[in-house]
């Protein structure tokens, strides 16, 4: 007695079919979209003659302490905010200066090992009067830097009362001279006609290749 077999196929085999191939093209759209808006960007930042990058250009000691400015900045407000608090009435509010971030820690500024292997910079506040558009600007310069081809930095903060806000704008810019003198002014036709270049952060995918290489 032969054996036989039949093969029965299930009922609507085609539609599945054509189901599961429309889902997996709009996966496929959803996914293209996604990367075209969110996707990584390899495009080049082009910088100006007064620029540099802070990837590409800063090197050592120098891209250490940039980055610890770059990551401070932000905080230096706050301890602003903190250490006016409690003023009394009428008293002139001031912004904090070296001897205050030995209190908080706070690099590149506090003296400490990492401090003295980054060229032990000497950080001066020059804090001008708070009048129109210079309304409670700020600079910190750091300069005198142990190290041989160490440069200068100077963190400028523009903190300008609008009613009841705050706007703080923050620039980080560099000198390639060890030891330099505090600017005249601080407008930014000035700083560039002396020599200062203002520095460009370095994008995410870039840190990732300084950590891991290509």
């Amino acid at each position: 007695m032969s054996a036989t077999s039949n093969i029965i196929r299930p009922a609507g085999s085609r539609r599945e079919g054509l189901t599961l191939f429309a889902a997996t093209i709009g996966v496929a759209a959803i996914l293209a979209l996604y990367l075209a808006f969110n996707g990584r960007d390899d495009e080049t930042i082009e910088l100006l003659e007064w620029q540099v990058s802070s990837f590409e250009t800063l090197a050592g000691a120098d891209q250490a302490i940039y980055n610890s400015l770059f990551t401070v900045k932000d905080e230096i407000p706050y301890i602003y905010d903190d250490i006016n608090r409690y003023n009394e009435a009428g008293a002139k509010f001031r912004w904090p200066n070296v001897d205050d971030f030995q209190d908080w820690l706070l690099p590149p500024f506090f003296q400490d090992t990492s401090w003295e292997q980054n060229g032990s910079l000497q950080w001066t506040l020059y804090e001008p009067l708070a009048e129109g558009e210079m309304q409670g600007a700020i600079v910190y310069l750091g300069s005198d830097g142990q190290l041989p081809d160490q440069g200068s930095f100077l963190l400028t903060i523009g903190h300008v009362h609008a009613g009841i806000t705050n706007n703080n704008s923050m620039q980080i810019w560099y000198h390639d001279a060890r030891s330099i003198d505090m600017p005249a002014n601080f407008y930014q036709d000035s700083l560039i006609l002396n020599g200062w270049k203002l520095v460009i952060p370095y994008s995410g995918d870039q840190e990732v290749e300084r950590l891991f290489g290509e």
